[in-house]
């Protein structure tokens, strides 16, 4: 006589029941779900970051530019090429490294009004645009004097019977600052070249 199988062996032998069916398929649906949801979240914090990165180099590089070009300031005759004037809004100063070429030049930084705030320009021979762009607000620019005090504006003249090396025609520093989205931004650039009368200047003031 033929041995029967239990039943629970035999539902067994023949595959899944659609009830495990069922909770099989929920169960692998709730593990891709979590699945997409973390890459998502992967993907958009890799994206945060690579925007972070990329605001913060060009940041940096927009800096350096104003560094380079306000740090290597010089000071030269009125009637010639003059020296680095400027106010709270534009601040012209001739330098030995301006953006694009090499030599001495005149250039401009300026805050301009844009379309969503303020904004930074350049102006100097072979380049001129804007260099950060708004939105930029409170932005502005000072002047350290040699004992340290801070000016809106920087325009330095020589009395006619000023004393050789007596009148500084640069500035100790240069500070721009602005209000952006992502905070404060200061940039101080301290000025390399001698600060007093060129020597040119100081012959001529003795009346020789």
């Amino acid at each position: 006589m033929p041995s029967r199988s239990p039943p629970l062996l035999r539902r067994n032998m023949g595959g899944f029941s659609l009830l495990e069916a069922i909770v099989t398929l929920v169960v692998v649906s709730l593990i891709v779900t979590v699945l997409m949801q973390a890459l998502a979240q992967a993907l958009d914090m890799r994206e945060r970051l690579l925007r972070h990165q990329r605001q913060s180099r060009t940041a940096a590089l927009q800096e350096q530019w104003f560094r380079d070009s306000v740090s290597s300031a010089l000071s030269d005759l009125p009637d010639a090429l003059g020296h680095l004037e400027g106010d709270a809004g534009v601040l012209n100063v001739l330098t030995s490294a301006p953006l694009v070429g090499q030599g001495l030049s005149r250039v401009r930084w300026e805050v301009v009004e844009a379309s969503e705030g303020l904004a930074l320009a350049y102006d100097g021979p072979g380049w001129a645009g804007v260099v950060v762009p708004a939105p930029l607000r409170e932005a502005r620019f000072s002047y350290m004097d040699r004992e340290g005090g801070w000016h809106s504006d920087w325009a330095p003249e020589v009395p006619a019977d000023a004393a050789p090396g007596t009148v500084p025609m640069l500035p100790r520093m240069v500070r721009f600052q602005a209000e952006t989205t992502r905070g404060e931004m200061t940039w101080l650039v301290p000025v390399r070249s001698e600060p007093y009368v060129p020597q040119r200047m100081r012959v001529g003031s003795d009346g020789i």
